[in-house]
């Protein structure tokens, strides 16, 4: 079952307002003179993870499923998330590990491939087919938000049909934005969809959006705030002189 914001919200409205007999002691929050949050140390522990590349688990997708961590636990398709920002790198591997991360800077496109060394094919490693591979590989992440627990994912691809999928969302948000939502983040529904290839039908992943959100909403209290689509007007950037 999707899980988006309004699962939360009924949830919270299912929730007794009455005191029960073991609750009905406790002190308020304010008799018990909690210490303010902002130096409570968690904002700055919490921002170690944004110099990483891959920040909570890791999300893949292969062979038309979605899976996460390193156990590989399914993710269903039709999961919801967040998509709260991305970035792009070549990622260098080296017995099977990443060792050089080259980011793209804001801005810029990544550096082209020749300039980055690394070209003596027959110093190369043997990938998981058993031919040589090229140690640098263009990769996208994607940093993705759970909305319930607030859990964070990043996908993590270097395929054709996976760095596809991360600019079309990448289009749809800046279209949005361009429309005057300068703020606005997608709620995206994991999906897969097939992919013609040399070598047959291969499968793709796809972030469907299914809702937008006003992420500077939130300095105003109560949370982000949904957006409503863009109008047909607003879409054509016009005047519309007659009646549809």
């Amino acid at each position: 079952m999707s899980r988006t914001y309004e699962q939360l919200n009924e949830q919270q409205s299912k929730e007794p307002t009455t005191e029960s007999s073991q609750t009905a002691n406790l002190p308020t929050p304010t008799q018990q003179q909690l210490p303010a949050n902002s130096d409570d140390g968690w904002t700055d522990t919490a921002a170690e993870m944004d110099s990483q590349f891959i920040r909570g688990k890791l999300l893949k997708f292969a062979d038309w499923r979605w899976t996460k961590g390193t156990e590989g636990d399914e993710v269903p398709e039709g999961t919801q998330f967040v998509a709260l920002d991305t970035t792009a790198a070549w990622v260098k591997w080296w017995d099977n590990k990443p060792v050089t991360y080259v980011k793209r800077e804001p801005g810029k496109k990544l550096p082209d491939r020749e300039e980055l060394g690394d070209l003596d094919e027959s110093l190369w490693q043997l990938g998981p087919d058993g031919k040589l591979r090229d140690p640098l590989q263009n990769t996208r992440f994607v940093y993705l938000l759970d909305p319930i627990s607030m859990e964070m994912l990043t996908f993590s691809t270097s395929s054709r049909g996976g760095r596809s999928a991360v600019v079309n969302l990448a289009d749809q948000i800046k279209r949005m934005r361009e429309l005057g939502r300068a703020n606005a983040l997608p709620v995206v529904e994991l999906g897969a969809e097939p992919m013609p290839t040399k070598f047959g039908l291969k499968s793709k992943p796809v972030f469907k959006i299914v809702k937008w959100y006003d992420a500077g909403s939130e300095n105003d209290g109560g949370g982000p705030k949904g957006i409503a689509p863009p109008s047909l007007q607003e879409e054509m950037n016009d005047d519309i002189p007659f009646s549809l």
